[in-house]
């Protein structure tokens, strides 16, 4: 399981990255909106540090949103059974580290509309130990998958209005590579997303996602946000259809996390085998189950560090011009837990 753009991105992201990373964008819009709301009740804040102080709060909530978001996954070692054009290829044990880095720049807004890019770099390491080949040229030494990735996201956003509610409209082009003298992926999304409520303790938000992305065939997503915080001031964060959390403020600067989250990987193949496709594209879609801890360090940095079960869903290599149902390589891998390190800065472009 390679490559990238969580948000699933979400960016060299795999599709669920994509999604990933345009729910928090959702998130974040949602909160902006209610910019309004709050400035009734602080007339004497200035309308800019208003939306300052709600991004701040949105990025708190989602790192995605982040500046700069570094962050390391170590994948214990478990099962792997891989087949080819569904002929048993080899079984062993894997263990992966996974890290992703995302940086966001605005690039220039005005009136009721913005731009920004994001860069993404990606690394994966796949190692398979205990190896058990049934294929006669494979052999039975272990294997190691290393492959890196680095993308680039231009975003468009606009505020307008929609059957007299608040509507926001986001399309992205990313690119995605492993070689800087060739482009080896591009995709194009498109997002809308209606707010429905906006309070100071309940936002939430319904919208629909068009990916125009070569190998996937379903090309509209639904999507819907939700937050709220309780009395005892727990927040429930709703992404779907890529993640459910609960957060709790301990102190100013230590946050816990407890829920579950959709992620993903792309990495590029380049194979020469007999009745294989010299180009491919390699997906992983995994569910992470576990509990989390945020540390704010100064105004703007903070360390994080999760634990929990990481549940592959999807493990595929297909023809770059073909869809993911359209694989020829498929691994099925087991339950493992998994430990993430991670390091950001929050805005302040």
């Amino acid at each position: 399981m390679p490559g990238f753009y969580h948000l699933d991105l979400p960016t060299n992201i795999t599709s669920m990255k994509k999604l990933l990373i345009f729910v928090a964008l959702s998130i974040q819009t949602s909160t902006i909106c209610s910019a309004q709301t709050i400035s009734q009740v602080s007339r004497n804040l200035a309308a800019d540090s208003i939306k300052r102080l709600m991004l701040e709060q949105a990025a708190l909530r989602t790192p995605t949103l982040r500046q700069v978001y570094i962050s390391t996954d170590i994948i214990s070692k478990g099962d792997i059974e891989s087949k080819l054009y569904d002929k048993l290829l080899f079984k062993g044990k894997a263990n992966t580290i996974r890290t992703t880095a995302i940086f966001n720049v605005p690039l220039k807004s005005w009136k009721k509309n913005a731009v920004s890019a994001t860069f993404t770099y990606f690394h994966q390491e796949l190692r398979v130990t205990d190896l058990q080949s049934f294929n006669a040229g494979l052999g039975n030494e272990d294997l190691k998958f290393n492959k890196g990735t680095v993308g680039l996201t231009i975003s468009f956003q606009r505020r307008d209005s929609l059957f007299q509610r608040p509507v926001y409209y986001i399309l992205n082009a990313s690119g995605v590579t492993d070689d800087f003298g060739a482009l080896k992926k591009l995709s194009f999304l498109g997002t809308a997303v209606m707010p429905l409520k906006q309070s100071a303790t309940t936002r939430y938000s319904a919208g629909l996602i068009l990916n125009i992305d070569p190998s996937i065939k379903i090309p509209v997503f639904p999507l819907f946000t939700y937050w709220h915080r309780f009395k005892n001031n727990i927040e429930a964060n709703i992404g779907l259809p890529t993640g459910i959390n609960l957060r709790k403020e301990v102190s100013q600067r230590l946050s816990v996390t407890l829920g579950n989250t959709i992620s993903g990987s792309l990495a590029f193949l380049n194979l020469n085998g007999p009745n294989l496709p010299n180009n491919a594209n390699y997906t992983t879609i995994d569910l992470k189950n576990g509990i989390g801890a945020d540390y704010r360090v100064g105004k703007k940095m903070i360390f994080g560090i999760s634990s929990g079960i990481l549940t592959p869903i999807s493990a595929r290599a297909f023809d770059r011009r073909k869809t993911t149902s359209d694989y020829f390589i498929s691994n099925k891998l087991s339950n493992v837990p998994y430990v993430n390190f991670s390091f950001s800065v929050l805005p302040f472009l």
